[in-house]
Order: C-alpha cells, then sequence, then structure tokens
C-alpha cells in the first residue's frame, strides 16, 4: 500500500475539523471527507470471511456501498470489475484505498484525507490498518464544543452529556500515546488556529511535506475567524460552566484550557437526570431519523447527510 498516502483528522464533533479540512483542501490529499464506514467494518470483517474470495467480497462491498454517505458519493461501481482491481491484496486497508482511488477518478497511486470525528475513538484501528498515514489531532475547549453540540439534533442534548463526552473522546489512550511520543501525529488547537493562522498553517504544511505561496497562505489566513473562540465565557450561564468543568475539568486542564469555577461539583440527582434527558432525546432523533428521514431518503430523493 506504499503507492498511496492517506492523511486523517482525528477530533471530536464541532472542534474545527470541518474548517481545517478547507485549509488542506490545496495539499496532495484534496479536502479530506467523512467516510464513516471504515472502521466500522473493520470490525466486521469476522463477518465477512476470506475476502479473496468473490462472495465473500462483493458482500463486504454491497454492504459498504449502502452506507448513507457513500451513497452521496454516486459511485457507478461494477463489483466485478472493482474485484480485480483489488487483485491480489485484498486486505481491507488495500480495499478502503482502492475504493478511495475509484472515487478520486481511477487516477493509480491517489492521495486522500478523512475527517471522520468519530473515528478519533477507533485511532488505533486506524494506526493499524494504515501505519504510514498522517493524522492531525484537532482539540477544541470543551465549553464551545457544548455550545456548537446543543444547537444539533444528533448531538448531546445538555451540558452533562456534552462533557461527558467531550471528555472521552479527548481521553483515549492510543493516540494520547502517540502524541506523547511524537509519533506521525501532528497536534494544534482550534483556538491557536485561529490566532496564529499563518504559523499554524505552515506549520502544518511542513509537516505534511507540502509547501504554501504567500498568496495561497494570505487566501487560507483570511478564511480564519479569530472571534470564532472561547464564546462559552459570553454565552455559557454559571451553572453550565460548573456542570461542564466538574466532569471534564481535568481534560480542559491537560489540553491548557483554564478552568474558572471553584471546585466544581455536580449537585445532588443532577447527573442521573441528565442521563434521562439524554436517552429520551436520542430515542426521539433515532425514531425520526431511521422511520422519517429513511423515507425521504429512500422515496424522496433527500441527501444523507445532508445538514
Amino acid at each position: 500500500m506504499d503507492r498511496y498516502a492517506q492523511l486523517f483528522i482525528l477530533g471530536s464533533p464541532r472542534s474545527g475539523t470541518t474548517f481545517l479540512s478547507r485549509l488542506l483542501e490545496q495539499t496532495r490529499y484534496g479536502k479530506p471527507i467523512e467516510t464513516h464506514f471504515i472502521t466500522k467494518y473493520h470490525k466486521k470483517l469476522p463477518q465477512y470471511g476470506d475476502l479473496s474470495k468473490k462472495s465473500n467480497f462483493n458482500r463486504l462491498m454491497r454492504d459498504i456501498l449502502a452506507e448513507r454517505p457513500v451513497q452521496q458519493w454516486r459511485l457507478d461501481l461494477d463489483l466485478n470489475d472493482f474485484f480485480d482491481r483489488v487483485s491480489p491484496d485484498y486486505r481491507y486497508g488495500n480495499i478502503v484505498n482502492q475504493l478511495m482511488v475509484y472515487r478520486h477518478g481511477g487516477r493509480d497511486g491517489v492521495s486522500w484525507g478523512d475527517k471522520t470525528p468519530h473515528y478519533i475513538g477507533d485511532a488505533e484501528r486506524l494506526f493499524d490498518l494504515f501505519p504510514e498515514a498522517r493524522y492531525i489531532y484537532i482539540v477544541r475547549d470543551g465549553r464551545d464544543v457544548a455550545l456548537s453540540l446543543l444547537k444539533k439534533e444528533w448531538g448531546p442534548s445538555n451540558t452533562v452529556s456534552c462533557a461527558e463526552y467531550w471528555a472521552r473522546q479527548n481521553s483515549h489512550p492510543a493516540v494520547q500515546d502517540r502524541l506523547y511520543r511524537g509519533e506521525s501525529v501532528y497536534f494544534l488547537t482550534y483556538e491557536d488556529l485561529l490566532a496564529k493562522p499563518a504559523e499554524t498553517i505552515r506549520s502544518l504544511y511542513e509537516f505534511l511535506g507540502e509547501s504554501v505561496d504567500p498568496d495561497k497562505l494570505d487566501a487560507l489566513i483570511k478564511e480564519t475567524q479569530a472571534a470564532n473562540s472561547f464564546k462559552w465565557r459570553q454565552t455559557m450561564s454559571p451553572r453550565q460552566i460548573r456542570q461542564f468543568e466538574a466532569l471534564a475539568g481535568g481534560v480542559l486542564k491537560r489540553f491548557g484550557y483554564p478552568v474558572i469555577s471553584t471546585n466544581p461539583r455536580l449537585r445532588f440527582l443532577e447527573k442521573p437526570l441528565f442521563h434521562i434527558h439524554e436517552k429520551v432525546s436520542k430515542w426521539l432523533f433515532l425514531l425520526k431519523t431511521n422511520l422519517v428521514d429513511g423515507a425521504l431518503i429512500r422515496f424522496f430523493g433527500k441527501e444523507p447527510f445532508n445538514k
């Protein structure tokens, strides 16, 4: 798989992964996209058996092609031809590479990028599948992440759930271990990207082995919005700040973010009540997604993941 180069942007949702992908569009990787299927089907591989057998290979590919994000690519993929293209290397990593090559027009040796947020929870699988890939890990102040997540119907529905989610997403041992060892992972904060765009973008491009000319750098800098950070200071209530810092204060401190509450703690029954609220909200969202949106996608041509 050394003919290919992969780039993965790791970061919890609403941490700037989409913005970062736009800044990297001019690199050989292009604008990283969300695939969503890579780690999901890596976990399921035992169900498919020997992928060098065409029947098993086709079953896997049909399932991948049926995934909503992949449907949006509108691939006209002949499975028999694709089986021959992958030959003789039927390892899952090569299958993914060849599918991404096909998506980019079939040119051999294509480099590609991915920014699927939830992959941060399965980073160890990515490290195993793509050991030569480059990884960029972006972190944003969890309180700003919470404010953004609370506006999304698919996200956590309250501050307590946001704090637990953000802390969990940014505490995975495989990622932290690579950071400490300095291996193939570039770390940055969303706030540094906004506050020091020229310095950060140059450093990013250098990490990727890319050059950026002054005119392009100026254009990239204009895309940054320094005011889009630390909004929680003006927007979050003292109660929300206390709740978030009670659950995620240690992770905030690890990344250099200030904790302003004095000895923050959750009050009696706050946590279980918010957990109940989260479960009900998630159930209602899944009901809408699976029934209502599913029907709109199937019968009325709605784009999957169009928000």
